[in-house]
């Protein structure tokens, strides 16, 4: 891959990274009245503890890009208000893992159906066609990254 190119996907993934979180996660976000103690960074551990079974904090850290002090204090923050849960790795005992409750699911599916619904309406004067051209090319672009 040549330097020029390099740079065009720089620019291009860190538009795309932009132009989401400004879209969507912050206009959704602000819409949103559940929990009101719930910061950004509490929803993104959420989010990818509702993507996963279950991670460490060193994983997590570094799919959110959280120091460990930080990421410490929120995620006990979440576990006061009952929304994760750690425990003991069952292979490992030395390893902590940590999950959303079924609190902090089901707040996770109100969250996710209440994005899904305004998702819908955000798309409603976008073409079918672009819609479905956008689906495919995010699959790709998800597919491509966890191959790397």
């Amino acid at each position: 891959m040549n330097i020029q190119k390099t740079k065009e996907l720089h620019d291009l993934l860190y538009a795309f990274m932009g132009m989401f979180h400004e879209k969507f996660l912050i206009r959704f976000r602000h819409e949103y009245d559940g929990l009101p103690w719930i910061k950004k960074n509490h929803a993104k551990i959420m989010n990818i503890l509702y993507q996963h079974n279950h991670l460490t904090s060193t994983e997590i850290g570094k799919m959110l890009d959280i120091e460990k002090g930080s990421l410490t204090t929120i995620i006990d923050q979440l576990a006061e208000k009952g929304m994760v849960i750690r425990f003991n790795d069952a292979n490992d005992r030395r390893r902590n893992l940590i999950s959303l409750s079924t609190a902090g699911r089901d707040e996770m599916n109100r969250v996710m159906d209440f994005y899904t619904r305004k998702l819908d309406v955000f798309l409603q004067k976008v073409d079918a066609e672009e819609i479905t051209r956008f689906i495919d090319s995010l699959r790709y672009v998800v597919w491509f990254m966890k191959k790397m």
